[in-house]
């Protein structure tokens, strides 16, 4: 007649609950991954200064201010040649073909139809983090701060 006791677990069978609690853990406290792009540390964006930072290939401008952090790229939307900040007259000037953008980057004078492309950004507790073109945008909605939410002072 056959044993009606239950045999005790070997160490076999403890070591793999054991991984798989772990496992189960883990995902539970996991933190989502970080997006592909640039990360600038709040401690390199002053407040209300302009800063210059290379993403995907091209120079861009980030400006943080108490409310918001703000990027677009210092290519001209005609040619693709370097813009710069002109404080004198505050607009962004292109040399290449005298191209002026005002202060939102909109164009409004020389051979530029087009504005400065505005870079998506996601901000973070510590940094902002300038979003690749290439990234998708949907599934992070909620897993991060939007970009709305104040930036640290």
């Amino acid at each position: 007649m056959p044993s009606s006791a239950a045999k005790p677990p070997t160490r076999r069978d403890l070591l793999l609950a054991g991984t798989g609690l772990a496992a189960l853990a883990g995902a539970c406290h996991s933190q989502p991954p970080t997006p592909p792009g640039t990360r600038v540390p709040f401690a390199a964006l002053p407040l209300g200064e302009r800063v210059t930072v290379e993403h995907e290939g091209g120079p861009v401008e980030v400006v943080r201010t108490s409310t918001n952090v703000t990027a677009r790229s210092l290519l001209c939307s005609h040619t693709g040649c370097n813009v710069r900040w002109d404080a004198a007259s505050s607009n962004y000037l292109c040399l290449c073909h005298e191209g002026r953008f005002n202060a939102q980057g909109q164009a409004i004078a020389g051979f530029p139809t087009r504005p400065l492309r505005e870079v998506r950004t996601l901000l973070l507790p510590d940094a902002v983090i300038l979003l690749n073109d290439s990234a998708p945008t949907a599934s992070w909605r909620g897993g991060w701060p939007s970009r709305q939410r104040e930036a640290p002072g």
